[in-house]
């Protein structure tokens, strides 16, 4: 799990911010069925907004938690809802290389926070089985 992301504060990647829209917008729009073959084709902040209908989805575009401390990383997009209280579910797609290209989007990441401690994901299905959970 890249643990950097979620103790450290979250450093946007200094790109303008026409481009930073550009990267949300292919995340947003990235066929959840190409991210896991499990899961049904519908773009990913459709799907999102299912997980927690009530809750908005932050979008931020940033550098897949690598913390900026000099390593040379991908940019990911990370989503983040609340889920209520001080709990989080974030998900990160990486969606440009180390080189700055533009790639199709991956999942990075995916975990939940309670506070400061944060629970790893493998697959998108079990993190949002855990979501759908947290709602019940």
């Amino acid at each position: 799990m890249k643990m950097g992301l979620w103790c450290c504060g979250l450093m946007a990647v200094a790109a303008p911010a026409a481009a930073q829209d550009s990267l949300i917008a292919a995340a947003k729009g990235v066929w959840l069925s190409s991210l896991d073959s499990t899961l049904p084709a519908l773009p990913f902040a459709r799907w999102l907004s299912t997980l927690r209908p009530s809750s908005a989805i932050e979008w931020e575009v940033n550098d897949c938690g690598e913390g900026g401390d000099g390593r040379e990383a991908p940019t990911c997009v990370q989503a983040i809802l609340r889920l209520g209280g001080d709990s989080t579910a974030h998900a990160s797609l990486i969606v440009a290389g180390i080189d700055g290209k533009s790639s199709e989007p991956a999942v990075w990441d995916l975990a939940v926070g309670v506070g400061s401690s944060f629970t790893g994901f493998k697959t998108l299905h079990d993190w949002a089985a855990h979501i759908r959970d947290q709602h019940r």
